[in-house]
């Protein structure tokens, strides 16, 4: 008996599942066309709105590109500046460290000459003491 009256329920049940889903489905159709509509309205004011704002400031290009220029020119002094003067330290630096390398280089040529004399003479010695 509650097979057969569950199975009476969903027959009763089955048209108004459809009209409510033809009724929701039908709102849902003209709630998606008004959306689109809207949408499709505030895409063309943004686009109006958009080139009413290019043409405007399509009148500033010559004094922006003006502008740039002369940033550019000034900070391309200010670099070459600081390139020279970092070129003018390197090679300072370069010389400094030739010449440090020169001089350790003497050093190290007189200190063998030294060493290589003292050894020298101390051969002799040894040799005239075995002779």
């Amino acid at each position: 008996q509650i097979d057969y009256f569950e199975r009476a329920k969903r027959l009763e049940e089955i048209p108004l599942i459809k009209t409510a889903y033809e009724e929701q489905r039908v709102h849902d159709m003209e709630l998606w066309e008004q959306q689109e509509e809207e949408r499709i309205t505030t895409l063309q004011l943004e686009r109006e709105k958009a080139l009413e704002h290019k043409s405007r400031l399509s009148r500033m290009l010559e004094d922006r590109d003006l502008f740039e220029a002369r940033l550019k020119a000034s900070r391309r002094t200010v670099y070459e500046d600081k390139l020279k003067q970092f070129q003018e330290r390197l090679a300072e630096e370069r010389r400094n460290r030739l010449e440090e390398r020169k001089k350790q280089r003497k050093e190290e040529r007189r200190i063998t000459y030294y060493r290589e004399k003292e050894e020298e003479e101390q051969r002799l010695r040894e040799e005239q003491l075995l002779k």
